[in-house]
């Protein structure tokens, strides 16, 4: 293997322990994980919106309406991940 292919490796295993770290955290706080993609970018896992979501520091948040009803979508920062929920009124 190239140092190329090594480092890209190490990459992604620091990534995947990073994913797990943050679900262990969200399991802790109650939060269900629905899926995680993106590993080998910032990881993202998407969460099903809860109560331990208010422990959570959002870094952003986007505002849109979807059929006619609004829809916020809320990203926080956790271990290198992007944790992503969507709350719909």
């Amino acid at each position: 293997m190239s140092y190329a292919s090594d480092m890209q490796n190490q990459t992604i295993l620091e990534q995947l322990a990073n994913t797990q770290l943050a679900v262990n955290m969200l399991q802790s706080l109650g939060l269900s994980v629905l899926s995680i993609d993106k590993i080998g970018e910032r990881p993202r896992i998407r969460i099903i919106p809860g109560v331990g979501c208010r422990q959570l520091r959002s870094g952003w948040t986007r505002r849109t309406i979807i059929d006619g009803r609004k829809a916020v979508e809320n990203v926080a920062f956790v271990s290198g991940c992007h944790v992503s929920w969507e709350e719909r009124s």
